[in-house]
């Protein structure tokens, strides 16, 4: 176990973010602080000028004693390919380990929304599942409408199990975008 850890013998009282072992007959409460932060990133999106792209980081707790701030990064990115002499830009999902976030290119912000209650291979293994949709699959609707921030909803749709304390993605949306405006001076 990584972090600091309390363990409470009994029946928790209210909402509790714990896991739980049966001892002698007795369940044990083990409740565990500094578990990892998630947070929504917006980016300097340069091809779509007044807009952002969306990313997920997964960290630990920050500490003032930190200088390097170590995330993983969840997001999809589409880049240009040539498949077969035609020009295709396929969306893909990807997974990077970000070793310092500070010389991370054109990145805006970063704002927690949850705490993540999960394993680290759990989240990434219902991250990958969840869909990337292209320009010919055969739901046209949801492939038109598919960017970065549409596969974040789905993605945080498909963590609230995973995490506590997220709320509604348009009220994480709304304020995020808020935040960055307010940050840089309203000029974006």
């Amino acid at each position: 176990v990584v972090g600091r850890c309390l363990a409470i013998q009994g029946r928790p009282r209210g909402r509790l973010t714990s896991n739980y072992v049966t001892y002698c007959g007795e369940v044990i409460f083990i409740i565990f602080w500094n578990k990892p932060r998630l947070y929504l990133a917006l980016y300097a999106w340069l091809k779509h000028p007044g807009t952002y792209y969306y990313a997920l980081f997964v960290s630990p707790k920050p500490t003032s004693l930190e200088k390097a701030i170590l995330v993983t990064k969840h997001h999809v990115k589409n880049t240009l390919q040539n498949d077969s002499g035609q020009v295709v830009q396929p969306w893909r999902y990807e997974c990077i380990d970000v070793p310092d976030i500070r010389l991370e290119p054109r990145l805006l912000v970063r704002v927690v929304i949850a705490k993540v209650t999960s394993t680290n291979d759990a989240l990434q293994s219902t991250l990958e599942a969840i869909p990337v949709y292209q320009h010919d699959d055969v739901d046209q609707e949801k492939a038109r409408a598919f960017d970065c921030r549409t596969w974040i909803q789905a993605a945080l749709e498909g963590l609230k199990e995973m995490v506590a304390g997220l709320g509604e993605w348009d009220s994480i949306h709304r304020q995020s975008v808020e935040y960055v405006e307010c940050r840089m001076g309203g000029k974006h």
